[in-house]
């Protein structure tokens, strides 16, 4: 698999050891590096869909890693961050702009291999996962990572896109719960099915989703609490390592 990914660190040194590893792990990686942040969210910026996975440096001048990734997130929702760094302080910032990973320097080559046969698998099931249905005679196919949300209207399912938009089909909300795959979709209320990947903020009766406040009922609360952390946990694995 040939992944465009790009390193943003100020330190040569560094940039050097973590592309040698990279192409270690897998010598038809596209590697690209930047030495400042605000050239890689420009270059992010202007081409949506330039990279696959990022890693980002915490500290940099101008423009710092937590910083650079935040830009990043708000036109990229589906790109996989990875932040290096000589210290832990900023882990729980990078839980805001939903990093995938957090690994320390010197890294452990062991560590970062783990970390990239998990960034992988993640991509693989992102390019794999499909939903079909039809609605007034005509057939659609969506990727299921585009899904924000799924909601239940008279009898409508709406499914409330990345890129705001929305499609609709007839059918009921546990068939469509079915079809989804179960490791990053939560059922959180009687009428919503929400992307953990797209999930911004958790609290006692909502979470929040892309621009969305989605009820949390409290039937379904201890079900979706426990879900989101582990998934959670599964990509910050480690990290402290």
């Amino acid at each position: 698999m040939s992944l465009q990914i790009a390193i943003c660190d100020d330190s040569p040194e560094d940039i050097i050891k973590l592309s040698e590893a990279l192409y270690a792990y897998n010598d038809s990686f596209q590697i690209t590096v930047y030495s400042n942040g605000e050239f890689l969210a420009a270059d992010c910026l202007e081409n949506e869909n330039l990279f696959d996975i990022l890693f980002l440096d915490i500290y940099m001048p101008s423009l710092n890693g937590i910083e650079t990734a935040a830009k990043i997130r708000a036109v990229m929702k589906d790109v996989i961050i990875i932040f290096i760094s000589f210290s832990n302080e900023h882990y729980p910032e990078a839980f805001e702009v939903f990093a995938f990973n957090y690994i320390l320097k010197p890294f452990n080559p062991e560590k970062l291999n783990r970390v990239m046969d998990q960034a992988l698998m993640m991509i693989d099931k992102e390019h794999r996962y499909q939903i079909q249905f039809s609605y007034k005679s005509k057939n659609y196919r969506i990727f299921c990572s585009d899904i924000l949300y799924v909601e239940s209207r008279d009898k409508i399912i709406l499914f409330h896109m990345v890129d705001n938009t929305t499609m609709q089909c007839y059918a009921k909300l546990d068939e469509i719960l079915n079809q989804l795959p179960g490791n990053t979709f939560i059922r959180t209320h009687q009428s919503f099915i929400v992307n953990i990947y797209h999930v911004t903020e958790m609290s006692e009766n909502y979470f929040r989703v892309g621009p969305s406040t989605i009820n949390i009922s409290k039937k379904h609360f201890k079900a979706a609490k426990d879900k989101y952390f582990d998934y959670l946990f599964m990509h910050m694995n480690g990290s402290e390592q």
